[in-house]
């Protein structure tokens, strides 16, 4: 392995780390950023995840 193809394998590897992280920041901030009553589920008006649509009726 040359001292070119290891400088692009270390440069992709730390993109793929920023990159990772960035995606998980957006993520929190998404999930910090959303309504209490749409982040939990407890309330008697919430429809479950997994229900179909003949449960909906």
């Amino acid at each position: 392995m040359g001292v070119k193809s290891r400088k692009c394998a270390v440069i992709c590897a730390m993109a793929a780390v920023v990159g990772l992280y960035a995606a998980a920041a957006y993520r929190v901030e998404q999930i910090r950023n959303q309504p209490y009553s749409a982040a939990s589920c407890s309330l008697a008006h919430c429809v479950p995840h997994t229900a179909t649509l003949s449960a909906l009726k």
